[in-house]
């Protein structure tokens, strides 16, 4: 008999901790959806970034409907990256010298 009580014990106890960890499971799901809902609002984000869409959508829409000349685009094609790989190196190792600090001023 007291076997049979022991193993009521052990139920009940096993019963009471997955009631105790169901408990918080709910609230912690609905932060979880709540916190994902606000991170991932992709129309909060364009509203917020339109006059730079904007800008950049009037800006590619001239290039493209005018044409670039040949000069344009070749100074394009090799500043750009020159540019990209400067600011790179310059987040990277923190330098800030005379000659380039003018240029990278200029361009920030």
């Amino acid at each position: 008999m007291s076997h049979e009580v022991g193993k009521d014990h052990v139920k009940r106890h096993i019963e009471l901790a997955i009631d105790r960890a169901r408990e918080g499971v709910g609230e912690h799901v609905d932060a979880l959806d709540r916190h994902l809902r606000e991170s991932l609002d992709f129309k909060a984000k364009a509203a917020n970034n339109a006059p730079a869409l904007l800008a950049a959508g009037a800006a590619v829409g001239f290039l493209a409907g005018f044409g670039l000349n040949d000069k344009a685009a070749r100074v394009l094609k090799i500043a750009v990256p020159l540019l990209l790989v400067a600011k790179v190196a310059q987040a990277r190792f923190g330098t800030h010298d005379s000659e380039t600090s003018g240029l990278a001023d200029d361009l920030s």
